[in-house]
């Protein structure tokens, strides 16, 4: 993709997006009809898809039953990168999938860790995203200041819309 002369393509954005999406720690998940709420994500690229964790009783949890569409909102200057992403949720009932991705942080939710009943294992599967990345903080501040004095638009980074 073309964005006012930086050229990357959509696999490179894609890559991009796996990439910068494992610095990040947490994000706003949303079903078709709840409130964006913060939630830890695993990203996972071999599987195509981001895993959470919540309690069976809950909005997402419902909603993962019922395999309904979501968005996942990514906010991140550390990791340069700016996302919202569209895709399904559902629930996953593999063990070894829920070995894999369990962390300390994910007990402190649940009273009897990973072997709580109230678990739920649900997949974000990606399936399109705008994304906003920049390589740099000194260069998107470079590119503001420059577009302050010059009346150009400002540059600081890649922009495009991607399908997973």
């Amino acid at each position: 993709m073309t964005e006012k002369g930086i050229d990357m393509t959509d696999q490179d954005l894609k890559a991009t997006f796996w990439d910068r999406i494992e610095d990040v720690n947490v994000g706003m998940l949303s079903g078709p009809d709840t409130d964006p709420r913060p939630m830890a994500h695993h990203a996972r690229q071999d599987d195509g898809a981001l895993w959470f964790l919540t309690a069976n009783h809950t909005d997402i949890g419902e909603d993962a039953a019922a395999a309904k569409d979501a968005r996942y909102q990514i906010i991140s200057g550390d990791a340069k990168i700016y996302a919202v992403v569209d895709g399904t949720l559902a629930v996953e009932t593999d063990r070894n999938k829920l070995d894999e991705i369990w962390s300390p942080m994910d007990a402190a939710w649940f009273e009897d860790g990973k072997d709580d009943p109230d678990v739920r294992l649900v997949r974000f599967t990606p399936k399109s995203a705008e994304i906003w990345s920049h390589d740099s903080n000194a260069k998107a501040f470079y590119d503001m200041a420059k577009s302050a004095l010059t009346g150009d638009t400002a540059n600081p980074g890649h922009h495009g819309k991607i399908r997973f």
